[in-house]
């Protein structure tokens, strides 16, 4: 008897159907899959950054990561980024010249092997750090993140060449760093919105302008937030940590502040001294 080679056509339409209902399941189980919040990739960032702060500290006298000199706070560095033996000593070429924050973040890069495309926000148009590094040094050498340090770095931190540096020994609802600060730019510190658009001073009575002081990193919903005892969380306005300081602007009065005084603030208009933190306890986040 000859046997029968290949399928018949009932057998090839019903693999068909079965290959078909499969596929279609298999589609069916992704449907409700969301991509990973970029919040979320920022928390996770955040607290690997926490993670080597803590360990530069513990090798620097308590002291989070801070430039070397006395220069003033600016947006790019009065140095080459990529000189390879400044002299921060008091009577130091480099001494006395503008730092960054981004110089003081980039120290984890130096010092404890961070990567700085941990730096970038997954949601930034910037995906990798290039560090327009043309004498082809290794990037332990650099001092920034080139010469606009800011393309490359999304996450603003408590100022360190301020009048109140912080450092471990600080309670640990103070945070350290999050997500971009509002009111600043491609480096520049904006001035306030017109028309109750962002960035505005939260009001304390007005809940709805709590969300005007959030980061716009992410739509203005909120913010990750990095705390001085290495671990982040996600929140919804800016007033948290100690005495619900809101971490985007500094408080309004130096001595014996008012609750509005320190959840509310005072915008940044420059970098010049009383642009900053008013207490060890007034945590303020730049770049």
């Amino acid at each position: 008897m000859r046997k029968r080679k290949g399928f018949t056509l009932l057998e090839l339409i019903t693999v068909c159907v079965l290959f078909t209902i499969v596929f279609v399941l298999y589609l069916y189980s992704f449907r409700n899959v969301k991509p990973i919040p970029s919040g979320v990739r920022c928390a996770t960032n955040l607290k690997g950054l926490g993670t080597a702060m803590m360990v530069y500290a513990s090798e620097n006298n308590d002291f989070f990561p801070v430039l070397p000199g006395t220069g003033m706070w600016s947006d790019k560095l009065g140095f080459e980024y990529d000189m390879p033996e400044p002299d921060f000593g008091p009577e130091g070429a480099q001494g006395n010249v503008p730092r960054t924050i981004t110089a003081s973040w980039y120290l984890l890069v130096r010092n404890e092997d961070v990567s700085p495309k941990s730096f970038v926000c997954p949601q930034s148009s910037e995906t990798k750090f290039n560090g327009e590094n043309s004498k082809g040094l290794d990037i332990v050498q650099l001092w920034d993140f080139g010469p606009q340090p800011f393309r490359y770095v999304s996450y603003a931190m408590h100022n360190p060449y301020g009048g109140f540096p912080a450092d471990a020994t600080l309670s640990a609802a103070f945070a350290v760093a999050a997500d971009m600060n509002p009111w600043f730019e491609n480096g520049k510190i904006v001035p306030p919105g017109k028309d109750n658009l962002p960035p505005q001073i939260i009001k304390l009575s007005d809940p709805s302008t709590w969300k005007l002081g959030n980061t716009k990193s992410h739509d203005y919903e909120g913010q990750s937030v990095l705390y001085i005892d290495g671990h982040s969380a996600y929140s919804t306005q800016p007033n948290i940590g100690i005495k619900n300081d809101n971490i985007y602007t500094y408080w309004s009065k130096e001595y014996q502040p008012s609750d509005e005084d320190i959840q509310c603030g005072t915008n940044p208009t420059g970098r010049e001294p009383q642009n900053d933190a008013k207490s060890k306890d007034d945590s303020f986040l730049g770049i």
